[in-house]
């Protein structure tokens, strides 16, 4: 439903379809045939139930729609915001959350099949074998704890029984990229079933930037308007290297995952399931204002497992489920100064995460109760060179989030109304530890507990009309050494610089309601949904200056500790349209609105100073027209619209505040069938050949072109 435009022609999963069905969109799905989800209540439920906002992008959705990995398919179905880099390295906000794509403490919570997926960043997310995405949007810190803030991506793969089948693909395309892949699954033996998947992917040219800028060129008109009015420009900042080849673009990398079952008897279930994604070599371009001076490499690896036991006792449905994840980035410098050097390993970041989900759903007539308990470690470690040989103290000290969790919650109905209350208390341990070459940190522990309620109510006013509304409260934890470390840095000599965490550190927490209508009928549909947050203890930096001898002539000058001083609103609309004759054609339209979204920081004075949160756009749209003029073609049109945004230009030494121009790209996708098991799909990615970014500096590719040929089996 809500795909649109982007980089790449390449679609990462086609090979989920055996054959050329009817490509439904998110729309068809949550409208027409209410699929069954999770992510909401971590117990099965129809979409009809659930009183919150939940966009599902089925299996159909994915491979309609030109994208690589996690963040691709989310930024063009799901309404969200974005910041994506060139060199695999990409995150999501979600309702007016600033993206992260890096650390443990963001504001997004991933899962791979309801469990913390094991990553921070979703370009390492394969689309291969996907059964569907859920994305849940709102607080759902009463259900998963910390990070679920804005919302949770929850990552279903494929669980095939029956028959073994499947389907392989080869692609090629613009840029010498080049894929290939596999996925197959189905019944061994009547109690073993399997899935496995792999897929390959390499851009072996540098891509080039587009040439378009025209929607950027209708802002400079608007502005000329405002010039001969006497009136404010309007501030848009310019996109440089149209048309030109962006070096330092190239990249390679492979994933696979394999699960294996095992129906132990007729109630009880064994799952296994490992994954792993590998990257060498990736190129990393730099600020485009800096050409190839900032240029660099690096690889990505990461690797998860995980076993499940699953039960259908009567009126229960218990479950285990032990996991591990890891995952790894290291950098390697290749110019310093300005001038290139022999590369040497910089810096490495691994994070690793275990944990144990306990749960019961307990069905009681209409009405069920899903209990459980959660535990989960995640910790990670960082290195640094300065050379080819000698190590120096990393930039903050090695530590780990530990969370012990209780919680509950009720899914009651009652006729027309569903009532959906839920309750959590999480235990989280912080523990910085002792970190090689990093001596002037004190390792330390402290414990901090956090309760997360939620109601969400949903009502069918009329055969097609209903009605929901939900609050609930949600938080994130600090980082470790925000409430348990101490550093000294000498800002010259003599003179020393003191950071130290605060013990009495609280957790971010937020309140957030939301309030919405949805229509249906013959092939029409039209939803809204009014949103609101409010984020307060926000972590800020106090520094404050002081003048105290510590003997041997040395000074400390400053003293810097983290205090809950700032605070976070954030308000908008959610809306869609469509209307279509199933298999035959369809037009749709999204829109996510930002009313507001802004952060007020305290100062050392007590003084508050009010900004846009960075990389939030003020409106994204999505819109599409599919149709299907015989049963073997199907034709696709996308486009994606990102209004302006605010954020930082590291650029100038001033670091004044800039706001981004808006851009819109375009799809077209053809996809012709043949003797059922052939399938041809002709991609344009980006047809309109638009000059844009997700992130001011690191441009994305142009016009790609690309065949694919999919043989199911």
């Amino acid at each position: 439903m809500f795909s649109s435009p982007q980089k790449k022609a390449l679609w990462a999963s086609m090979l989920l379809l055996p054959g050329l069905a009817y490509a439904q969109t998110p729309a068809d799905s949550v409208y027409a045939l209410q699929p069954i989800v999770v992510t909401a209540t971590r117990s099965e439920a129809t979409l009809a139930e659930v009183p919150r906002s939940l966009r599902v992008i089925t299996r159909q959705d994915i491979a309609l729609t030109p994208a690589n990995d996690l963040t691709d398919i989310a930024k063009k179905t799901a309404g969200v915001h974005v910041i994506q880099y060139p060199n695999l390295s990409s995150g999501i906000g979600i309702r007016g959350f600033r993206p992260q794509f890096s650390g443990l403490n963001q504001r997004t919570l991933l899962l791979i099949d309801g469990r913390p997926a094991g990553a921070t960043n979703l370009s390492t997310i394969s689309l291969n074998g996907v059964e569907r995405i859920e994305v849940l949007k709102g607080p759902a810190s009463a259900l998963y704890g910390s990070q679920a803030m804005g919302g949770v991506i929850n990552v279903i793969t494929r669980r095939s029984q029956g028959t073994p089948q499947g389907s392989a693909y080869v692609e090629y395309g613009s840029f010498k990229t080049l894929q290939a892949g596999l996925q197959t699954g189905g019944n061994l033996t009547k109690q073993l079933d399997y899935d496995l998947s792999f897929a390959y992917f390499q851009r072996a040219n540098d891509y080039k930037i587009g040439k378009n800028n025209w929607l950027r060129n209708a802002f400079d008109f608007r502005n000329a308007v405002k010039h001969y009015a006497n009136q404010p420009d309007v501030e848009v900042d310019d996109r440089t290297g149209d048309g030109q080849t962006r070096p330092y673009t190239q990249l390679s990398y492979y994933t696979g995952a394999l699960r294996l079952g095992y129906q132990l008897s007729s109630k009880w279930r064994l799952d296994v399931r490992g994954e792993t994604f590998q990257a060498r070599n990736v190129q990393s371009p730099g600020d485009i204002a800096y050409g190839i001076t900032e240029s660099s490499s690096k690889d990505v690896e990461r690797a998860s497992g995980e076993v499940a036991l699953s039960g259908n006792l009567g009126a229960h449905q218990p479950s285990l489920k032990v996991f591990t994840a890891d995952e790894s980035n290291t950098n390697y410098t290749l110019n310093a100064s300005g001038k290139p050097v022999v590369p040497y390993r910089s810096n490495r970041t691994a994070n690793a995460w275990t944990g144990v989900q306990v749960k019961d759903v307990w069905t009681l007539g209409q009405h069920s109760l899903v209990v459980g308990y959660d535990y989960l470690k995640a910790s990670t470690k960082g290195r640094r060179w300065a050379d080819l040989t000698t190590e120096r103290a990393p930039t903050q000290p090695n530590y780990a989030l530990i969370s012990s969790a209780f919680y509950a919650q009720a899914n009651l109905k009652w006729g027309k109304l569903t009532l959906q209350p839920g309750l959590r208390f999480d235990q989280i341990t912080f523990d910085v530890q002792t970190t090689p070459l990093l001596t002037t940190y004190q390792p330390g522990k402290k414990t901090n507990p956090f309760l997360s309620p939620s109601v969400a109510a949903g009502y069918e006013i009329l055969e097609n009309l209903r009605i929901k509304a939900s609050v609930g409260r949600a938080f994130v934890t600090p980082d470790a050494y925000n409430v348990a470390g101490y550093s000294e840095a000498r800002t010259t000599a003599g003179k020393i610089a003191v950071t130290s965490g605060n013990p009495d550190l609280k957790n971010e927490s937020s309140w957030s309601q939301e309030v919405g209508i949805s229509f249906e009928k013959s092939g029409f549909y039209a939803n809204a949904t009014y949103f609101a947050t409010q984020v307060k203890d926000r972590i800020a930096r106090l520094v404050t200056a002081v003048n105290e001898p510590v003997g041997n002539g040395d000074v400390i000058v400053s003293r810097t500790r983290f205090v809950n001083a700032a605070d976070s609103d954030m308000n908008g609309l959610e809306a869609e349209a469509g209307y279509g004759k199933e298999g035959i054609w369809k037009v749709y339209a999204t829109l996510t609105s930002m009313f507001e979204a802004k952060e007020v920081i305290v100062g050392t004075d007590d003084s508050r100073t009010s900004r846009d949160i960075a990389n939030v756009a003020r409106n994204l749209v999505s819109y599409g027209a599919e149709y299907s003029p015989i049963n073997n073609v199907r034709l696709r049109l996308t486009g994606r619209y990102v209004g302006s945004r605010k954020d930082i230009d590291y650029t100038d030494a001033a670091n004044p505040e800039i706001t981004y121009a808006p851009f819109m790209v375009l799809d077209a996708v053809a996809v012709y069938s043949f003797q059922q098991k052939h399938r041809l799909t002709l991609s344009v990615s980006n047809l309109t050949d638009e000059n844009y970014y997700e992130k001011r500096g690191y441009n994305l590719p142009g016009r790609m072109v690309s065949l694919r040929y999919t043989l199911a089996f």
